[in-house]
This record gives C-alpha cells, structure tokens and sequence, in this order.
C-alpha cells in the first residue's frame, strides 16, 4: 500500500512538474502559462493511475495526486529561492493554485475509473 501511494503522489508531481520545471520563472504565469488544459489533462491520467493502484475510495488517491502537485510547485520554490530569496514572494499562491488545479484533475481521473471499474465491473 505504501509503495502505490508514493507512486500516486510522484505521479501528480510529475503531472505538474514536467510542464512547470522547463519554464523559466519570468514566464510562468499561475494559471495561464503552462496551459490549465495541460495540467488537468496530465493530471486526470495521473488521477486514473492512482484510482487504479489505490482501491477502493475517492479520498486517497485523490488527495495522492493533489499532494504531488503542490510538491512540485514547493520544489520549484525551494530550488529558486535558494538562488534567489526575492524570487517567490507570492508562493503561497502559487501552492493554492497548483493545488486547486491538481485537486480538480485528480477527481477527473480517480472519478473516471471508479465510473470504468463500475461499468466493467473491476473488483
């Protein structure tokens, strides 16, 4: 159980992270750059990985990818304040917003696999 949880939740920080990382800070702009379509649609597939490896319930998996999301905007702020303590002035924000963003792909894609595991009756 504790191995599929850590596998959910690097799911939603990799969901988050691999379209945020590359973009240079002056560029990001929560939510608009990366594109809230990219996160939720990454995001939902990792929210369908972790409905499937975290049965059964909405609440675990869902908060799994949710967690993730907000580790990635953490790390980011972490590693750039590091180098520059001015740089997120405004992180809590950016916290909220990533996680708002994640907490909503992640009810898509857990909500599509119980929805899939109900239709073709998975146990």
């Amino acid at each position: 159980m504790r191995r599929r949880l850590i596998l959910s939740t690097l799911a939603g920080l990799l969901a988050c992270g691999l379209p945020l990382w590359p973009i240079p800070y002056r560029e990001v702009s929560l939510p608009g750059n990366p594109a809230p379509a990219v996160w939720i649609l990454l995001g939902a597939l990792a929210g369908l990985l972790a409905g499937h490896l975290l049965r059964p319930g909405m609440r675990t998996p869902v908060l799994a990818v949710t967690a993730g999301f907000v580790l990635a905007v953490l790390a980011r702020v972490g590693v750039e304040t590091s180098r520059d303590p001015t740089s997120h002035n405004l992180w809590p924000f950016e916290v909220f917003i990533a996680g708002g963003i994640g907490l909503v792909a992640a009810l898509l894609g857990v909500g599509t696999t119980r929805l899939l595991q109900r239709v073709w009756g998975a146990r």
